[in-house]
């Protein structure tokens, strides 16, 4: 009987079919939807022959009827995902009015066949910690224990770590470790209990091979508080050994290394994360407080200068506070941070935030590269530095950041956008919404991907898909108001509604700004352009050309604005 076989490589990819991961020359996985991967393993299965459209919408979706547009999407997805244009046809080639055919030449490998490939890199996921007693629970300490051996481990350059915010809504006790892991895309799991008791601290924690579910290492700590950071390190290191990594002597330093020697310092930080990733904004503000205890309480803590730097400098960019303020604060807490420890990507991507609002985008690029060169799996420094490629035009090299931001955390409903929304800044409008509609499948109810889907649309002439993408949007968000007026457009009177959802929004925005709130210039700028008075847009324009925001880099690149040129 032939050994079955285990994987496929071609090209610079290799097609891992027992774990369902596509991964890169580098190693690291190429984000890719269920049926994406569906898709091209049929195609390579029949390579050489064509694939026509009608049986492979069978093999893939053989209990559902669906469109060709369906199929459509996943060959425009595959096609991001290998770096193939349209025409180049390296990998897929589009046999018109028949299907599709694999051409490129594959190599095929067994379970035990060795690989001439690039060994793949290693993938884990740190859960947040639970509660040992529901009742008895320590949520920011749970949580920021996954945190910091998050940061810990992902600064080592054989392991893929996802980051927390893929993980940081895994925290029930219910919740199966090994399919979240299969959700995350990743070969282990790291998971754990926690209880703080007195001035002790008791923590379990096991290493599980998603494959076969068996435990590489588990252990149990108990421990005064005060020897929290030895107990991380002690389950980096285990960690570390259970994978069998290969660690330099800067690797090992990295791992082990202690941001602060004060327990208070670290637990206030905790505290201060765990707001920071709260999506209401009450709670939000509440981590400034805790962050900036702890540099009281060590005004050593570079991390901490970080955790400052990441409230104003996040709350400047997106609008949450004026920029004159945010980034006044921001800076400062930056150079801090810096002066103490410049090799934390954290503190190099908040100074490339701030040199990039500032348009220095020369240092802003300097400061990202050095962010990605101190830590290449940090999602969030690939991210600003494909948002920065934006802004400066330079729009091939964005895709390619962009999908790399994707490759550290695929499962980011921001991150997913953030690719989109660089397609529909570079003019590729059919591949923006085949994205967005990819992302879609991945978090179908996040409101920003189905506002996005719609811009894309009108900028196609799409006016009806643009109304029912924005009907979706307002259905999450909860806006009975707009909502109702979509419900009620029609094509022919596309203008009409778009000019009073605009009416609607800017009421609400003048009433923010009367009850004493600020609101980002741009934001008005947009509103009365969708009206159509463009003399009541133009001091806005101005006003938002001198505004220190994420949104004002944006005027020269989003279509929207095309009017102003």
């Amino acid at each position: 009987m032939p050994e079955q076989q285990d994987r496929y490589e071609f090209g610079g990819y290799q097609l891992d079919i027992r774990r369902r991961l596509l991964l890169g020359i580098d190693g690291l996985q190429v984000a890719l939807t269920p049926k994406a991967f569906d898709t091209l393993l049929h195609l390579i299965e029949n390579r050489g022959s064509v694939v026509t459209k009608e049986a492979l919408m069978k093999a893939v979706w053989p209990d559902t009827v669906v469109e060709e547009n369906n199929l459509n999407q996943n060959i425009s997805a595959l096609r991001r995902a290998l770096g193939e244009g349209r025409s180049e046809n390296r990998y897929i080639a589009t046999v018109p009015s028949r299907g599709y055919r694999f051409v490129a030449p594959v190599r095929l490998f067994g379970l035990n066949q060795p690989s001439e490939f690039s060994p793949p890199l290693k993938t884990l996921a740190v859960l947040p910690f639970k509660p040992l007693l529901e009742s008895n629970g320590d949520a920011s300490l749970e949580l920021g224990m996954a945190d910091t051996l998050i940061a810990r481990l992902s600064t080592l350059h054989e392991l893929v770590v996802r980051p927390m915010s893929s993980v940081r809504n895994f925290n029930r006790s219910d919740q199966d470790p090994l399919l979240l892991g299969r959700q995350l895309g990743v070969e282990t799991v790291l998971e754990g209990t926690l209880q703080k008791y007195e001035s002790k601290v008791r923590v379990s924690a096991r290493l599980l091979n998603i494959s076969d579910g068996k435990a590489l290492w588990a252990g149990t700590f108990d421990e005064p508080f005060t020897d929290i950071f030895l107990l991380q390190d002690a389950i980096a290191e285990k960690v570390v050994k259970a994978l069998k990594l290969h660690l330099k002597p800067a690797d090992m330093s990295r791992l082990i290394k202690h941001d602060t020697s004060s327990t208070e310092a670290y637990r206030l930080y905790l505290k201060g994360r765990f707001y920071w990733w709260n999506t209401d904004p009450s709670e939000f503000k509440k981590s400034r407080e805790y962050f900036h205890r702890a540099v009281e309480a060590d005004p050593e803590y570079a991390l901490g200068y970080c955790g400052l730097n990441s409230f104003y400098g996040f709350s400047a960019a997106w609008g949450a506070v004026p920029p004159e303020e945010g980034w006044a604060k921001a800076e400062w807490a930056t150079k801090r941070a810096l002066e103490l420890d410049d090799t934390l990507a954290e503190a190099h991507l908040g100074n490339a935030a701030y040199k990039m609002v500032h348009r220095d985008w020369d240092g802003a690029e300097a400061e990202a590269k050095r962010g990605i060169e101190l830590n290449p799996s940090f999602d969030e420094i690939h991210y600003l530095y494909s948002f920065l490629l934006v802004v400066m035009g330079r729009f091939d090299e964005a895709i390619v950041a962009a999908q790399r931001a994707l490759e550290c955390n695929p499962f980011s409903a921001r991150i997913n956008l953030h690719v989109g929304n660089t397609f529909y800044y570079a003019g590729r409008l059919r591949e923006a919404v085949d994205q967005y509609r990819q992302a879609i499948e991945l978090n179908p109810k996040d409101e920003p991907t189905h506002e996005a889907l719609g811009d894309a649309l009108e900028q196609m002439k799409d006016r009806a898909g643009a109304i029912a993408a924005w009907l979706r949007a307002t259905e999450l968000s909860g806006d009975s108001e707009v909502a109702s007026i979509l419900r009620s457009a029609t094509v022919p009177g596309f203008d009409g509604a778009v000019k009073a959802i605009a009416g609607k929004k800017l009421e609400r925005l003048n009433s923010m700004v009367k009850s004493g709130g600020y609101v980002p210039a741009v934001h008005f700028l947009r509103l009365y352009l969708r009206m159509g008075e463009k003399e009541r847009a133009l001091p806005y324009l101005k006003k938002a050309s001198e505004e220190r925001n994420a949104f004002s880099l944006l005027i020269a690149r989003d279509p929207q604005f095309a009017a102003l040129r």
